[in-house]
């Protein structure tokens, strides 16, 4: 009966993914084809929620799918993902997204 029950969050969690590559990938297209670059690259600390070796693998693996985004590393204790961007505006805002979308649908799946 679980395993019916988790299917509709792994749906929801395969139909973000999609919608992030999509709008990720255009982000980056649109950056390609500008005259000018007008990025400004960095790498930012994110601390998570997530407790096992899998759901921090997971995320890390989502992040580094997505156009523009790369896990760097993971420290020692898991609890900090460190991620490279290819346009951060705001680190605190881009994080907080990974966190309200990725980070959320991998806790609805994996709890």
């Amino acid at each position: 009966m679980t395993y019916i029950k988790k299917i509709w969050p792994i749906f929801k969690l395969f139909v973000l993914f999609n919608k992030e590559l999509f709008i990720s990938s255009y982000a980056v297209i649109v950056q390609i084809i500008k005259p000018k670059l007008s990025i400004r690259p960095g790498i930012f600390a994110m601390k998570t929620e997530l407790t096992t070796n899998w759901e921090i693998t997971l995320l890390s693996c989502l992040i580094c799918l997505t156009p523009g985004t790369l896990t760097l590393d993971v420290s020692n204790d898991g609890e900090t993902l460190y991620i490279h961007a290819i346009d951060i505006e705001d680190a605190e805002l881009l994080a907080s997204q990974i966190k309200g979308t990725f980070e959320r649908a991998i806790m609805e799946v994996t709890r």
